[in-house]
């Protein structure tokens, strides 16, 4: 668990944070989301001791991170940038090696770790191993820095805005990459964004900061249906009334409980242009967690709905 205990941070006597208290639990995908200079990311940067707080404490496992030794403490914590930061001479498997490599891991083993992580993220590593930065997408460099994150199986991701510079395709895919490795790892993920639909996407605990407060935390249905204040309220309320979601087609009885595996990381927040496109990717059939269940829709779904809401 990480603790923020009256946590505060100046800068030439001008507060980026004020008084933050709040917990990140192992294993969360938190979430922090807010305009520009809400304080996010110098509230991320102070986790792995980038940024020292001007006064309060920052714990980890109920200890003091100033106690922690400070190489040990980031060897357990994965970094990923927005900028990707890539090494342009170094091949892709060496770019995700770098930390195994700083702790003398065998030849073979750092070999077996990149090509497992490679796979993981749908880059084939007799493909891409040996290439260079310079010779993949955007998209395909950004996946690249996640793994590079994860290759020392650190105990928490640290993720700074990593696919806002990215086409909305590429994020969406980035987004579901995510989301996907969070099931399978249960690594706690730390994620910065400006992005409202970005957030409720991905986080199961939101933290909302507006100048260097923190407005609300809780999970996307408090943000959604409970928010604490204006502020909070407006930030989210073109996600919250601009589109129909999946969630309301479920209301209405459309789809149902299935025992076929998941194919989708859709959530009920999601749009339901978002889930037509999840159709047409996954053949017209699409199963995704919900509440603890797998849930089955279907084009026919789809346009059950449509046909309901035309007739509304």
């Amino acid at each position: 668990m990480i603790k923020f205990e009256h946590v505060y941070k100046q800068y030439e006597g001008n507060s980026a944070i004020e008084d933050l208290n709040m917990e990140i639990n192992d294993g969360d995908f938190f979430v922090m989301v807010g305009t520009s200079g809400s304080g996010k990311t110098t509230t991320l940067k102070m986790i792995n001791r980038l940024i020292e707080p001007s006064t309060g404490k920052i714990l980890i496992d109920g200890q003091d991170i100033k106690k922690y030794n400070l190489r040990k403490m980031r060897l357990n914590m994965g970094y990923v940038l927005q900028n990707i930061a890539l090494f342009p001479n170094l091949t892709i498997e060496e770019n995700i090696t770098i930390q195994p490599d700083s702790l003398r891991w065998s030849k073979e083993k750092r070999k077996n770790t990149a090509w497992d992580l490679l796979q993981k993220v749908g880059l084939d590593p007799k493909e891409y191993a040996k290439r260079y930065p310079h010779e993949l997408s955007g998209g395909e460099q950004q996946r690249v820095g996640i793994v590079r994150a994860l290759a020392t199986k650190p105990k928490m991701v640290l993720m700074d805005e990593p696919f806002s510079a990215l086409d909305p395709i590429s994020r969406r895919q980035l987004q579901d990459l995510v989301l996907k490795l969070h099931r399978e790892l249960r690594t706690t993920f730390i994620f910065v964004t400006h992005d409202m639909s970005e957030a409720i996407r991905l986080g199961n605990t939101i933290a909302v900061l507006s100048k260097g407060h923190l407005e609300q935390l809780g999970n996307r249905d408090d943000i959604l249906n409970h928010p604490k204040n204006k502020f909070v309220e407006g930030f989210f309320k073109l996600e919250k009334n601009g589109q129909d979601t999946v969630n309301l087609m479920l209301d209405s009885g459309l789809g149902q409980t299935s025992d076929l595996e998941i194919n989708s990381s859709l959530l009920k927040e999601d749009t339901i242009n978002t889930l037509a496109t999840e159709l047409k990717e996954h053949n017209g059939k699409v199963v995704f967690k919900k509440d603890g269940n797998n849930y089955l829709l279907t084009t026919s779904d789809l346009i059950d709905f449509l046909a309901e809401e035309e007739d509304n």
